[in-house]
Formats: C-alpha cells, sequence, structure tokens
C-alpha cells in the first residue's frame, strides 16, 4: 500500500472509531434519567456519594433502619466508587442525570481502552473495530454506563488492566506497582474483581519475578491494611452487614451451574420483560478454548485466563449488571476469531460470508437498540406523571417506605419534597425483620410492588393510588404495578 493509501486507512479508520464513541455518547444521552432501573441500587449507592459530599460519613440513612448499623457505617459497599461520586457531585450536582453521566464518561474510556488493548494485541482495524462496535451497541453494556452503580468503573478498571498486562510494564518495579494500584482500585470498587487481582499477582510473577510479584502486592497491602483498621472501628456493624449479604447470596448447586452456563447475562429481561440483544457469552470463551487446543491461541493465554476468571465471577454472582464486566473481553474473543476464519478463508465469497454474519449480528443489536430508543419518550411522559402525582399525594412531612421497583421516585422526592423522610428497600432478604417490625408503626405511607402486598402482610394497609408501568410498550406481558398505601390503617404484626 502506498504512503497515500496508509494515510487514507488510518483517517478513516479514526473517523469511524470516532463515529461509534459519539453513537454511543448520543444514545445514553437519549436514555437520559428516563431510563428505568429495576432494583433499590442505584439510590441506595448514590446516597452514599450525597453524604460523603457533604461531610455526613460513608453512611446511608436511607436504610439505616431496616440494616444494623447502616445509618452510622458502610461495610457491604465498597468506598472506591462512592467517593469518586461524591466529588463528581461536588462538581457537576446531585440529581439523577448528573450521576449517570458520570458512568457515561466512564464507558465511553472503556470502549477507548478496548481499542488500545486491541491495537496492543496486534488485532487488524477490521477486527477491532468489530469488538468496538459489538460492545458499544449491546444493551447490557449500555445500561451499565448509564446506570449509578459501580459496575462501569469495575470494567474500566479491569480494561486499563489488561492494557498495561499488554505492555512491558511488568518487566519492572514501578510498572508491576502500577498494575497492582490498578486492580487494587478494582477490587476496592467492587470485590467482584478479587479473583482477577490472584490472577493478575500469578501473570506478573510467571511473566517477571517475584520480586515484582510483591511490588504489585503492595497497593493491595495499604488498602486492606486502612479497610481493616476502618473494619475494626465498628466490627459490630461490619459482622452484621456482612451476614446480611452473604445471606442475599446464597443460591444452589444447580442454580450456579445454570448461571455458569450464562444466564446471568439475560437477568435484566427476566426480570422486567424487555428485550435484550446479549450474546450467550459461553460461545465466544468455548470457541477460543476450542480453536487454542486445535490449532492456536486467537487471544495470549494470560489474557483468555484473565478474562475466562473474570467470566465466572460474572456469571456465577447471578446479578443482572455484572455480565457487563464481560462484554469487551467477550466480543474481543469474538472479533479474533472472526478474524481468524477470514485469514483462513481463500475464496472472496467464503471472506463475504464471514463479514455477512458479523455485520448481521449487529444489525440485529441496533435493532433491538432502537425499540428502546423509541420507547423512551413513552417512559419519560409515565415516569414524569408518577412522580408528580406521588409529590401531590403524599403529605407533609410523610414517612414514606418505598419498595425495589422502577420507577424510584426517591431522587424527586428528595429534591422537590425535603420534608418527606423515604425509607429504601434492601435486597428483601437483608432486611432485619424486627426492625420492620418496628419501622411499620412509625410510617405514614408505603409505596411497593403489588405483590408485596401479599408476600408481606407487614405491607398491607388501605390503597390510595395504583399505577402501571409497561416500559414505554417494551414490556407487554410483565406490566409492573405500583402501589401507594397507607400504612395506618395496614396490619402491625
Amino acid at each position: 500500500m502506498s504512503l497515500k493509501g496508509k494515510k487514507f486507512s488510518i483517517k478513516f479508520a479514526a473517523f469511524l472509531l470516532l463515529a461509534i464513541f459519539a453513537a454511543f455518547i448520543m444514545t445514553l444521552s437519549v436514555y437520559g434519567d428516563s431510563w428505568l432501573v429495576p432494583w433499590h441500587d442505584e439510590v441506595v449507592i448514590v446516597r452514599l456519594a450525597q453524604n460523603l459530599a457533604e461531610g455526613k460519613g460513608f453512611r446511608n440513612d436511607l436504610i439505616g433502619d431496616l440494616l444494623f448499623g447502616a445509618d452510622e457505617k458502610t461495610y457491604w459497599q465498597m468506598p472506591l466508587y462512592p467517593f469518586a461520586l461524591s466529588l463528581w457531585v461536588k462538581i457537576f450536582g446531585f440529581d439523577l442525570n448528573s450521576v449517570r453521566a458520570f458512568s457515561r464518561i466512564v464507558g465511553l474510556f472503556s470502549l477507548l481502552l478496548l481499542t488500545l488493548l486491541c491495537r496492543n494485541l496486534n488485532l487488524p482495524f477490521g477486527a477491532t473495530s468489530l469488538a468496538v462496535l459489538w460492545t458499544a451497541s449491546d444493551l447490557t453494556f449500555q445500561f451499565a454506563s448509564n446506570f449509578a452503580r459501580p459496575d462501569a468503573l469495575t470494567g474500566c478498571l479491569l480494561l486499563l488492566t489488561a492494557v498495561l498486562l499488554s505492555t512491558r510494564l511488568h518487566e519492572s518495579v514501578f510498572g508491576s506497582a502500577l498494575i497492582g494500584l490498578v486492580l487494587a482500585l478494582a477490587v476496592f470498587n467492587h470485590p467482584i474483581a478479587l479473583p482477577c487481582w490472584f490472577v493478575g499477582f500469578a501473570i506478573v510473577v510467571k511473566r517477571s519475578s517475584w520480586r515484582n510479584g510483591l511490588a504489585f502486592c503492595f497497593p493491595m497491602a495499604i488498602f486492606f491494611s486502612l479497610w481493616l483498621w476502618y473494619v475494626i472501628g465498628g466490627w459490630e456493624i461490619f459482622i452484621a452487614q456482612m451476614k446480611a449479604h452473604f445471606s442475599h447470596k446464597q443460591y444452589s448447586l444447580t442454580d450456579t451451574l445454570v448461571f455458569l452456563l450464562g444466564s446471568t447475562a439475560w437477568g435484566i429481561e427476566f426480570y422486567l420483560g424487555i428485550p435484550l440483544n446479549a450474546m450467550l457469552w459461553f460461545v465466544p470463551v468455548a470457541i477460543t478454548a476450542y480453536t487454542a487446543l486445535r490449532e492456536k491461541w486467537l487471544v495470549p493465554r494470560w489474557l483468555f485466563t484473565f478474562a475466562f476468571v473474570l467470566y465466572v465471577v460474572a456469571m456465577a454472582g447471578a446479578e443482572a449488571w455484572y455480565p457487563s464486566l464481560f462484554v469487551p473481553f467477550g466480543y474481543l474473543m469474538l472479533a479474533s476469531f472472526f478474524d481468524h476464519l477470514l485469514r483462513k478463508t481463500g475464496s472472496k465469497f467464503g471472506r463475504l460470508f464471514i463479514a455477512t454474519l458479523a455485520l448481521l449480528w449487529w444489525s440485529y443489536q441496533v435493532s433491538v437498540v432502537a425499540r428502546h430508543l423509541s420507547a423512551v419518550p413513552k417512559i419519560r411522559l409515565q415516569v414524569s406523571n408518577f412522580v408528580s402525582e406521588l409529590e401531590s399525594l403524599l403529605p407533609p412531612k410523610a414517612k414514606v417506605f418505598i419498595g425495589s421497583f422502577s420507577p424510584d421516585p426517591t431522587f424527586a422526592l428528595m429534591v422537590k419534597r425535603p420534608d418527606v423522610k423515604v425509607y429504601a428497600l434492601m435486597p428483601s432478604r437483608m432486611i432485619n425483620a424486627d426492625a420492620l417490625k418496628r419501622l411499620r408503626n412509625q410510617l405514614t405511607h408505603l409505596l411497593v410492588l403489588k405483590e408485596a402486598t401479599v408476600v408481606e402482610p407487614l405491607l398491607g394497609g388501605d390503597e390510595i393510588r395504583r399505577w402501571k408501568f409497561d416500559f414505554g410498550g417494551l414490556s407487554r406481558d410483565n406490566v409492573t404495578e405500583v402501589v401507594l398505601l397507607s400504612a395506618k390503617g395496614g396490619a402491625t404484626q
């Protein structure tokens, strides 16, 4: 290729990647604060950041009467994301769209890191573009990049780790310590990254030396010491919160095996009844392993090991947000496989067929994303009407228990009705039953799913208003019904 042709190729590659990045940010901006979160996580985690920003400590008063010690100290959430978000809140303000914007920036940076990782692995431009395009079009990745949860930042730090490991940094003590620092930050952002930290340590030792391995461990030793000092200051609270958290995470062996096959990736679709464009992530893992046994490694062995461990913990974790951590690595494997097939195929027809398959999958992704984008105006109208009606229905100084559902009105109430005291529902298995009974007699209102009034008698009461949500028409067979109850008229035991 001539010098002029190379310059044109570089310009085209840069233009295409910039177009993908721009489309990704625009898509998330359209979702904005209208997209619905199916669980309590967002408001509970953001409250930690808000309290930190206001100098009130690492505590959560929204759940203080339901989880032992939560209004004093928090242990079941790792500190990095709330601390980072608290700095963001101080600069850009506290509202739902603002806190979600932080995750959007992190998601964009993850796409940049994925591009850099592909280039460090000498993946051709076509395969690099496919990996980035598929990742940017994946709804699970988009959702994680538009929610105020630690998943986007955890995934970004894991991608940064992979980029650093794809260089020669591990050959120096300083470089090994830097890699260890990034992975330690990932762990203290979300403990799901801990198995990857052990893999990172093994990679550094195997590829360099034990001395560099000790340098890798140094940042983790500092962070762990600081965390241990924090734990000792509230040992009883730590034990109580960890017991509650682990009770929420117990699954049978059968369930775990089903999760490992990839069912976790459809968790959002299962809970909300909305369409997803998730990949069966066991497929690229299996294809990469099979090709390595029969022919050659499509990606370096260290990267496959790192990504495989991430796949196991993300799927076995059984939370619908966790697969977003693996999405970039999965599509990197799949793009490498398509590039391998193109190199093996000698005929033009074969190459055209492979390219068509790749674009067909992307077309399917886009078609599902388009359905979600078209539902946004309807979702925004439904949420706006719901929040406005709720604000007018609640009397002054109401005490409201809000269950885990979408849309969560807590953000709007804290801004527009600061006189209202809100208690947010934790995962049901983390709630202290005795604390719920005591709180029940202090409440004036309950805002819960219709099913909750049947499953939990303590949540019964006189119905004031009922709302139905079909997620802008996306969920036709799984309509969510939310009920506002008068707590004073309900059961007390």
